[in-house]
């Protein structure tokens, strides 16, 4: 309002001290042209130029140019003199050059229409002003000189405003509707000021700038990023409204910055966003229904402080970052309220994987209403009760016991910490319900986990004990261990989870006494897991009951892996593996054995299973020995290019289309003093007989018995 009121005085001014030049091309007035109307006027006359279309000119002099109704000017204006004040006019630009080009300083542009130029404006020079303009132009404004303000405008196109390379420029009061609002570039101390933006690519862009300050601005579209730092250092952001971007603010490769009292809401990855950024100050600020309310990658030695993160997919998510400090946060109703991880890479220096994990984050810090416990390098404590989080990071004997923790990225968080005990907590819906990382001598004793992803998860840890331990409905695993070693589930229960159990590249791990029932998938994993054993246990239910895969020397002793739609146990791609003692009946197929060698399968019960009692393709040097096989609806036995095994003191009886078949060089008998098996289609005298039995298509069982179990 001000600048209207000094535009006014000045027209006044010109009406007392000046004369005023009518343009009409008509040739009623004083001139025809634009042209010829600035080569009549003094300084400080004002040109009223009447309806028409007119040709681009340069003014060299301090003059006014004011329209009167549709006053159009086809091509460039440029001003070279200072202090002139152009309004109302209409400019259609050639889609080259500028279509006003400000190369002189203290110029006023007031309620002009631009479009069809590659540049709407070009301020050169410094303190111009430009003043409820409506601009559709590839680049609505580009300032490059100093101290030049942009009030109350509105644009559209590609680029609202671009500010390179100038200062004290100030945007207040705008529409910013082009595909990229304010561009800031190698600028400092600019102000961006109660605004409203609404596009697609960046809201406002700040490249190379510093100690800018970007308040009070409303921006809504599907931006990229809505406030987005890149390389830039002590820009000030505060009470902005972020809404419908992929990211809200972002911080990239960005320092010293202050965020405060910002909302960000309903933005796809975060409403706070830094990568590679530094020692920034997150204050006051509301993050609502985002991907995460405020996350950090590679970042560190930043504060979070009083912000506000509700109704997020995560709440706060620290990821490969370091030493970053949290005060006064509240995470509330968020899916999971608090990560803190290695994330996926990180560019930030850290002496080891474990520094990605000590931040300093206090019991002030409340998700759903409970504190935060997070423990750095602490030894002998016990955790108190009623913690929304744990987290022991490079600690020893520390006790965690009768806590409930849900939504949390992680119940509890165990890093390069050992001798720590957690008992009898309960963990919902939580990512991961205990995460134990490279830790050792752990006891994990009567806790639950319901709801989750992960309801117990193990990553380069060792000699830990996970007893009487339940997991249900998660959507991944039940158990989970990486890499580790020597760790003994006893007595745990997992229902109706993706997978029961799961380890990969573990070794001389024990899966004792537990039940996996309904998983969607496998009961029991062990992908390339060595000289483990599982023992006693119960697969119920599942797609398949124990799956082994590449996963060498291991014992499966006495388990029941029944009813499972597909195999009982498979074993796939590995040597030496004992299976003894398993009952596996009901399922699609009982064993299921492939591309494996020397594995000793005895004294398994085989029955009732959908398809075959035992399958085995390209498998060798294998002992098949004193299994039932009954009553399995295609055959009992069905070796595919199988060689060199031996299948000997098993009873074959009552299965549908045949009791066994064999199309390679195996052994179905071992001599005449051991005997061959039983088969209730082949009928005998002799315990073993001189009877052969044929086996279809291929191999012989010379010996066979009259009585099953006769050899015994």
């Amino acid at each position: 309002m001000k600048y209207l009121i000094i535009f006014s005085f000045l027209l006044l001014m010109a009406s007392c001290q000046a004369k005023i030049i009518v343009v009409d091309p008509g040739g009623s007035g004083d001139a025809k042209t634009l042209y010829g109307a600035i080569s009549l006027a003094r300084p400080g006359d004002t040109l009223l130029v009447r309806p028409g279309n007119y040709g681009g000119a340069v003014v060299g002099k301090s003059i006014s140019i004011l329209g009167s109704g549709e006053a159009t000017i086809q091509g460039s204006l440029e001003i070279d003199a200072p202090g002139c004040a152009v309004s109302d006019l209409s400019f259609n630009g050639d889609g080259t050059n500028p279509a006003v080009l400000l190369k002189s300083a203290d110029n006023l542009l007031v309620r002009c229409s631009i479009k069809n130029a590659k540049t709407g404006i070009s301020a050169v020079g410094g303190n111009n002003t430009l003043q409820e303009n409506v601009v559709d132009s590839g680049l609505g404004a580009e300032l490059s000189g100093p101290g030049c303000k942009v009030i109350n405008c509105t644009f559209r196109g590609d680029v609202g405003v671009k500010i390179k390379s100038a200062s004290e420029s100030l945007v207040e009061g705008c529409k910013l509707l082009a595909s990229q609002g304010i561009l800031i570039e190698s600028a400092r101390k600019n102000q961006i000021i109660n605004n409203s933006f609404s596009g697609m690519g960046f809201g406002v862009a700040l490249s190379g700038s510093s100690e800018n300050q970007i308040i009070g601005n409303n921006l809504s579209g599907a931006y990229v990023s809505g406030l987005d730092a890149v390389d830039s250092n002590d820009n000030h952001l505060e009470q902005n409204r972020i809404a419908g971007s992929k990211l809200g603010v972002s911080l990239r490769g960005s320092q010293n910055n202050s965020l405060i009292e910002n909302i960000c809401r309903k933005n796809e990855r975060a409403g706070i966003y830094g990568d590679r950024s530094f020692n920034n100050t997150l204050l006051g600020n509301g993050l609502f229904e985002n991907g995460n309310g405020i996350l950090l990658t590679g970042s560190g030695g930043n504060l979070l402080q009083s912000n506000n993160a509700s109704g997020n997919i995560y709440g706060v998510s620290l990821r490969g970052s370091v030493k970053n400090v949290l005060r006064k946060n509240i995470m509330r109703a968020n899916s999971y309220n608090l990560r803190v991880d290695e994330g996926e890479s990180s560019a930030t220096p850290a002496a080891s994987r474990y520094d990605f994990f000590i931040q300093d984050i206090d019991a002030s810090n409340l998700a759903d209403g409970g504190p935060i416990c997070y423990l750095v390098k602490e030894k002998g404590l016990s955790v108190p009760f009623g913690c929304s989080y744990v987290g022991l990071v490079e600690c020893q004997n520390i006790s965690v016991k009768n806590q409930s923790i849900s939504n949390s990225s992680t119940g509890v968080l165990v890093v390069n910490s050992k001798a720590c005990r957690i008992e009898n907590c309960s963990f919902l819906r939580d990512e991961a319900g205990v995460y134990l990382l490279d830790s050792t001598s752990l006891s994990l004793k009567g806790c639950s986990a319901t709801g989750g992803k992960t309801g117990f998860k193990s990553s380069g840890s060792s000699n830990a004990l996970f007893e009487k331990n339940a997991a249900y409905n998660c959507t991944e695993e039940g158990f989970y261990a990486a890499s580790s070693l020597n760790l003994i589930w006893n007595d745990c229960i997992a229902e109706f989870c993706a997978r029961g159990f799961y380890l990969s590249s573990a070794r001389l791990c024990n899966i004792l006494k537990c039940s996996v029932r309904k998983s969607q998938e496998t009961g029991i994993v062990l992908s390339n897991s060595h000289k483990c054993l599982l023992k006693g246990n119960e697969a119920y239910g599942n797609e398949k009951g124990i799956s082994l895969s590449g996963s060498n020397a291991c014992n499966i002793s006495k388990n029941n892996a029944s009813e499972n739609r597909r195999d009982g146990i498979s074993l796939e791609q590995l040597s030496d593996a004992m299976v003894l003692g398993n009952i596996a009946m009901g399922n699609g197929q009982g064993i299921f054995i492939q591309s494996s060698k020397k594995v000793q399968i005895e004294g398994n019960n085989l029955s009732d299973n959908n398809r075959y009692g035992l399958r085995m393709s390209s498998s060798s040097g294998c002992n098949i020995t004193e299994n039932s096989i009954l009553g399995n609806q295609i055959a009992g036995a069905n070796l595919v290019d199988c060689t060199a095994n031996y299948i000997y003191h098993n009873i074959f009886e009552a299965n549908g289309m045949q009791n066994a078949a064999d199309n390679g060089a195996n052994q179905w008998d071992a001599g005449q003093n051991v005997g061959g098996n039983y088969w209730s289609d082949h009928e005998v005298q002799g315990n073993p007989s001189a009877s052969p039995r044929q086996i279809p298509a291929k191999g012989v069982d010379h010996y066979p018995f009259q009585e099953p179990g006769g050899w015994r």
